[in-house]
């Protein structure tokens, strides 16, 4: 009876131990990218720092005034700060990425009273606003900016659509530039 007795409450001390090691374990591999994370872009050799952020990918209620979409409108809050020099939000640079891997650009070219400005900021300041994609197929499940190159210098993600993403064969790469560790919704197609 004695050793039933010594086995139940070693089982449940190592159960125990088990369950408050798990939101430790769950927080070191929490995805860097999911929607809402915190990003940020050195350009000119350091001489220029933007933080990024991104929030709420979801169909919008707003107009689309002058422009003739040709799907849904779709919107992210998006808000820059010049935490080093003058930064200016290059706008172009976004698109929305759909599970099927469609992309959308983003509609700079949208004049709404709620988008993001992209106008010149004075190191320390701040704006916010909504960018604008228009959704021709699948809905949307990232958001990446990219520079250019093959590799989007940054990127956020819907984690409740990103497993159906990931395991479509991927167009292009998609390694970040950041360090990202086990991404528990990405597999291992984001490893550095």
């Amino acid at each position: 009876m004695r050793i039933v007795r010594r086995m139940v409450v070693a089982a449940a001390a190592s159960l125990g131990l088990l369950l408050m090691g798990t939101p430790v374990a769950g927080a070191a591999t929490e995805c860097p990218h999911r929607l809402g994370s915190h990003q940020q872009m050195v350009d000119a050799g350091g001489a220029v720092i933007q933080d990024w952020t991104l929030t709420d990918l979801r169909p919008s209620t707003d107009s689309a005034p002058g422009y003739p979409l040709a799907g849904r409108l779709w919107e992210a809050t998006v808000s820059v700060h010049a935490a080093k020099g003058a930064v200016t939000p290059v706008l172009p640079n976004f698109k929305a990425m759909a599970v099927g891997h469609q992309s959308y650009p983003v509609l700079w070219q949208l004049a709404s009273p709620s988008g993001i400005s992209a106008a010149t900021l004075a190191e320390g300041a701040t704006a916010t606003g909504k960018v604008y994609f228009d959704v021709t197929g699948a809905d949307p499940a990232a958001v990446i900016y990219t520079q250019g190159g093959a590799k989007p210098a940054m990127m956020w993600c819907d984690m409740a659509a990103m497993p159906a993403m990931m395991s479509k064969p991927m167009p292009m790469p998609m390694p970040m530039p950041m360090p990202m560790g086990d991404c528990p919704h990405c597999g291992n197609h984001h490893k550095p």
